[in-house]
């Protein structure tokens, strides 16, 4: 055999040894369900108790075509069911399922996130008040399952787990066949209350990016290796996501010219997030081996995560979180 055959088939190896990863990642596998911006917007307003098709096309602005293939997409996947509400002409409803409302924490960081860096402008989110016993602010937090510690991004290692079984071809495909981004707009009269979060995240390749990130790569060919990901996709989520402020760009060699990406303060609190979307997938899917776990440093436990208010450390239920638009509009229930 030659030495060019030979080159082949280790290159193929390290292809699908990268690609296994990819969909064996916890992060990963909760992206192919819900990690597009249509997806999350549907998720929103499923929240905010709206269940109609035509609900859910005003408050997104998606396309009826594009609607449609999310809201099948998510009864398949189980996040979603349907329910006829009129017979004559047929029209169904769409309702959250006991694993789409495990997506409730997840979905409370987002609206923190967006309350603390989104504009504050166009609708967008305002403080959460909880309402349990005495009414009291709401700042969700991310912490520790075991300790009870609030989670941070710099307190978790990565270890191999020498347990992980390869993933097979097919399965794959299918992840990284679906890592799509939706350059759609919405139209003028949409709801935009998480749209600055859902910019950012609602595309996979730039929440794994970000995932990356918080477990140590910060130069190009080191993301790359460890994605998988095609050189022209990374160089516009990198830049995509120095423009948004999330990353920092500095130079650290100057002949040629090399540089690294490090999180920013806004960029670190998204870390919280990313790890309750985590958590939701070892929670709510079936168990699939990954080459690598996560520690908790300050326990030494493996990573386990929940979502908690930070004033009253109760887990906040649906129905106990309320917000308002603005002073002339009544509360509503998220």
């Amino acid at each position: 055999m030659s030495a060019f055959h030979v080159w082949g088939i280790f290159a193929r190896l390290c292809a699908m040894q990268i690609a296994n990863q990819i969909v064996t990642n916890p992060v990963a596998r909760g992206l192919n369900i819900i990690g597009d911006r249509w997806t999350m917007l549907i998720l929103r307003d499923a929240f905010l108790g709206r269940h109609r098709f035509n609900e859910f096309r005003e408050h997104t602005g998606a396309a009826r075509g594009t609607l449609a293939n999310r809201l099948e997409g998510l009864v398949e996947d189980g996040i979603l069911f349907k329910q006829l509400y009129c017979q004559s002409p047929e029209r169904y409803g769409y309702w959250l399922t006991e694993k789409g409302l495990a997506l409730y924490p997840w979905t409370l960081l987002l609206w923190e996130w967006e309350s603390r860096w989104g504009s504050g402008g166009g609708g967008g989110p305002v403080p959460l008040q909880h309402h349990l016993g005495q009414e009291h602010g709401l700042k969700p937090q991310c912490i520790c399952r075991h300790c009870r510690q609030e989670l941070r991004y710099d307190d978790v290692k990565r270890v191999i787990s020498p347990d992980a079984e390869p993933v097979p071809a097919s399965e794959i495909s299918k992840g990284l066949g679906s890592q799509r981004r939706s350059r759609q707009q919405t139209h003028s009269g949409s709801d935009q209350a998480l749209s600055h979060v859902v910019g950012i995240l609602g595309d996979r390749w730039t929440t794994l990016i970000l995932a990356a990130m918080f477990i140590g790569l910060h130069r190009y060919d080191d993301i790359q290796q460890q994605l998988g990901i095609a050189t022209n996709i990374l160089a516009d989520r990198l830049k995509s996501l120095v423009d948004s402020e999330v990353l920092a760009r500095s130079e650290y060699q100057s002949s040629p010219p090399r540089f690294e990406y490090r999180l920013t303060e806004k960029g670190k609190s998204l870390y919280g997030q990313t790890m309750a979307l985590r958590q939701w997938v070892l929670d709510n899917l079936p168990p699939v081996a990954h080459p690598f776990r996560l520690v908790h440093a300050s326990c030494g436990e493996d990573l386990a995560v929940d979502v908690v208010c930070g004033e009253c450390k109760q887990t906040p239920q649906l129905g106990e979180v309320q917000f308002e638009r603005d002073p002339e509009t009544l509360e509503q229930a998220l």
